[in-house]
């Protein structure tokens, strides 16, 4: 093992996830340099995806996990971009809902292909096995974190 792998592996497992996640993100925005989406806006396009059309602003924050101003200008660049609709709620005015367009299914679907190569680039020389040890290990860490947010943000 050289000396940098040796210092990863020293470091707290939160430092180790927070470089991976960085190297990972800038991978896949030089990859996807093209399309003018950012992480942040790549990111939102999957969640809405995957959310179904009409969902509210509010709603994707939450399951985003990111505050509004951030994110409402995220969602303007994409607008912008022909990649997103923003409509109001016919039953709350003040409710915006958001749908992908056609051109934002189209990147997205180029993006996936994009993520996907990569997935199997990283995961390679790794058990099929131990890459879904993994994944329920990421599952499991996320629901932990979910826990301590909420227990911790409990006010007696």
């Amino acid at each position: 093992m050289n000396n940098e792998n040796e210092l990863f592996c020293r470091r707290p497992m939160g430092m180790r996830m927070a470089m991976i996640v960085r190297q990972w993100r800038a991978v896949i925005d030089d990859a996807i340099l093209e399309t003018g989406l950012t992480q942040s806006s790549w990111t939102v396009m999957m969640q809405l995806k995957q959310l179904g059309d009409n969902v509210s602003v509010s709603e994707l924050a939450e399951v985003q996990g990111i505050e509004l101003p951030p994110l409402m200008r995220t969602l303007a660049q994409l607008e912008n971009q022909g990649y997103l609709l923003r409509t109001t709620s016919p039953y709350d005015k003040r409710i915006r809902l958001l749908t992908l367009t056609p051109e934002g299914n189209a990147v997205l679907k180029t993006l996936t292909q994009v993520i996907e190569t990569f997935q199997e680039r990283v995961s390679q020389n790794i058990a099929p096995a131990h890459l879904e040890i993994f994944s329920a290990t990421l599952n499991q860490i996320a629901c932990n974190l979910r826990t301590i947010r909420e227990e911790d943000n409990k006010t007696p």
